[in-house]
């Protein structure tokens, strides 16, 4: 995938400043802190994705370049975000490191609930965004909130869906990610990412 006009740059996390928390009416003091905890039901409706056909899809990202999703030449990291989420802000830094750290190997693809563009550009996302404000991927993926991920394969089967994310969540996508792309696993530092299952604020 021909990722244009999105930010490659550094593997480095770049968090998002204190004028930038604040444009949004987001504490800074609250950056990174859990506001949403996955739950066993959330846990129990993303494993029951795994092996399925995932819902396949094809977009022009917020630049006006084509995405697609589904059975291809490359395996896709699928990750769902809520314009204006405290929650989707917090957890992008650290996705932008998973797919730089996979460029060319994993297509990340990140799918919004509006206009994306300002998004992109403003927490620097490594990867493509499709708007959705119709909220029909996120109703076909079953993903109740921001932050949730799907891994596809490349025969368009779903490897793995998060309903959020944490430590050890993005240490299994490193490991998963890697297994799928048929690459040696190296480790990722997850950084600030909390110990504990984090979600996102629903989409509604």
């Amino acid at each position: 995938m021909l990722i244009v006009g999105c930010n490659q740059g550094s593997s480095t996390s770049v968090s998002p400043t204190a004028s930038q928390l604040q444009s949004l009416n987001i504490d800074p003091a609250e950056y990174g802190k859990i506001r949403h905890f996955v739950t066993a039901q959330m846990e129990l409706e993303s494993k029951a994705k795994t092996q399925k056909v995932a819902p396949a899809f094809s977009r022009t990202d917020d630049f006006g370049k084509p995405v697609k999703v589904g059975e291809g030449p490359r395996p896709q990291l699928v990750l769902f975000i809520k314009k204006g989420c405290p929650c989707s802000i917090d957890a992008q830094p650290l996705f932008n490191r998973l797919a730089r750290k996979f460029d060319g190997k994993v297509d990340f693809v990140g799918v919004i609930d509006k206009e994306g563009k300002e998004f992109s550009n403003q927490f620097r996302v490594a990867f493509p965004i499709v708007d959705e404000p119709s909220k029909n991927l996120m109703k076909a993926f079953d993903a109740r909130s921001s932050v949730y991920s799907a891994l596809v394969a490349r025969n368009g089967h779903i490897v793995k869906m998060w309903p959020g994310y944490s430590a050890d969540w993005l240490k299994e996508m490193n490991s998963l990610l890697a297994k799928a792309s048929a690459t040696k696993e190296t480790p990722f530092d997850p950084e600030y990412a909390p110990k504990e299952k984090a979600t996102g604020c629903a989409f509604q």
